[in-house]
């Protein structure tokens, strides 16, 4: 069976999709990776995060108050999720539940880890760090089954932008903070053939958990002992021979790896967690393309931008224009701006807005209008006029209301030419002492931002934004 993208014909690989492409016919080697989702501070995150603690501190309260029934109980729930078709399994993709045998070995695992007798653990995503039995695989499963709800929401969004059709699902039960309990509820996601699909966004998965035992204890603890051994034996330089350096596996040794020897460590020394965790997000990072055979970011700009320029003016092509538009911004964007949304409906359903982003940046121009009191810019608000003339005051006005406190002042207006660009460069620059910055992009605009990403140049592309947007504020 073909990939998601091939079998619904949408037609854009998966460099410009926000979501995993995956296929029915085999699981795709990546994994859910909750630190990945517990260091990003956009809103689908944060709620994402909050499902997640609150999931967790529910298990060591019960184990805490000596309740192995109840902490049972909610790791029972806990299914290998068959809709997502990520991980590793022998054969057809996986599936099968989270038994009442396995439930009860997890929980045993984690009353019995050094870390949780200790107090060291504290989030889901520690437990590959410190407890037996619980690796990459079973991390993925948990995170997914906590966090269900929210894929769905996020499936149904990108259905919608490419008018997949939905049907009924029966799945497994979802766990609610509110209530602290999994409850049943019938949902709707898109099927192949007899197979029910949830898509995972591409900015939450990783090939390796950000978070694993071996490389916490290669790094931070090795290197760690190095220099405990060095300092304990300074003072006999001074009036002896030095001795001989000590190696890292001298080190390993004498203090062989374990996860209780590792919870032992951080009980002692709090500090090397938060560097690994520290070092960790900076080194995971979300992944553009996901497989091997994934085409190219440079040939996706290629075709990216022989599409743009096939697509002609008027209304009879506005929507494939869209799509065009959207998929621009993704691929030269991702993973600062996630979660695209088409026609989202604000203010009760009264209007729509034509793209919305959530603003996910840690660094750059994004990051920057969301963290500036002006702009405040949560979401990127994209309005698409596929028109044949000049866009006017009316077509730039109608951003003005979909801004707001919540979804912040920074809007993308992009339409397919700018004959007279100093008449809409002043109405810009007049609309930005109202607090509504506007940037208008025409083909060239997003020509030349296919340019630089073909060619890996981050700095153009910021370049790009960073003088536009000077522009409407001088």
């Amino acid at each position: 069976m073909p990939k998601f993208s091939k079998h619904f014909r949408i037609n854009a690989p998966q460099s410009q999709l926000d979501f995993v492409d995956v296929s029915t016919s085999y699981d795709t080697k990546v994994y859910v990776d909750p630190y990945a989702i517990e260091v990003k501070d956009d809103v689908w995150s944060g709620q994402c995060s909050e499902l997640i603690r609150s999931f967790f501190v529910e298990v060591l309260n019960a184990l805490r108050a000596g309740d192995y029934t109840r902490a049972q109980n909610l790791m029972s729930h806990l299914h290998e999720p068959a809709e997502t078709f990520l991980g590793v399994s022998s054969g057809e993709p996986k599936g099968k539940g989270v038994g009442a045998k396995q439930a009860r070995q997890l929980v045993i695992g984690i009353k019995k880890s050094k870390a949780y007798q200790t107090g060291v653990l504290s989030d889901l995503s520690e437990m590959p760090l410190f407890v037996d039995g619980v690796g990459r695989d079973k991390i993925s499963d948990l995170t997914t089954n906590i966090i269900r709800r929210k894929l769905v929401e996020y499936t149904t969004q990108q259905c919608k932008i490419y008018g997949i059709d939905l049907y009924d699902y029966n799945g497994p039960p979802m766990w609610d903070s509110i209530k602290k309990n999994w409850v049943n509820k019938a949902v709707k996601l898109p099927r192949i053939n007899e197979s029910s699909v949830m898509l995972v966004p591409k900015l939450i998965v990783r090939r390796e958990l950000s978070l694993n035992s071996q490389e916490f204890y290669n790094k931070q603890i090795t290197d760690f002992l190095i220099a405990e051994h060095e300092r304990a034996t300074s003072s006999l330089v001074q009036s002896l021979k030095a001795p001989d350096r000590i190696t890292k596996s001298e080190i390993r040794e004498k203090n062989p790896k374990s996860k209780g020897m590792l919870a032992d460590t951080v009980a002692a020394h709090p500090h090397l967690l938060e560097m690994y965790k520290d070092l960790a997000r900076i080194e995971r990072q979300a992944m553009v393309n996901i497989a091997a055979d994934d085409t190219s970011v440079a040939q996706a700009c290629i075709d990216l931008e022989q599409a743009l320029r096939s697509t002609p003016p008027g209304a009879k092509d506005a929507d494939r224009y869209h799509i065009i538009a959207m998929h621009v911004l993704t691929l030269c964007f991702f993973p600062k701006l996630v979660q695209p949304r088409k026609e989202w409906e604000i203010n009760d359903g009264r209007k729509r807005v034509d793209i919305v982003y959530t603003n996910a940046a840690e660094d750059g121009f994004f990051s920057h209008r969301r963290d500036a009191s002006n702009t405040a810019a949560t979401m990127l608000i994209v309005e698409c006029k596929n028109y044949t003339k000049d866009i006017a005051n009316p077509e730039i006005d109608q951003i003005l209301g979909r801004f707001d406190d919540n979804r912040g002042y920074l809007g993308f207006v992009m339409c397919r030419k700018i004959d007279n660009k100093p008449l809409i460069l002043k109405r810009c620059q007049d609309l930005s002492k109202r607090r509504a910055f506007i940037i208008v992009l025409d083909d060239n605009d997003l020509l030349e931002m296919l340019d630089a990403r073909k060619l890996d140049d981050n700095r153009r592309l910021e370049g790009l934004l960073h003088l536009r947007f000077r522009e409407i504020i001088s």
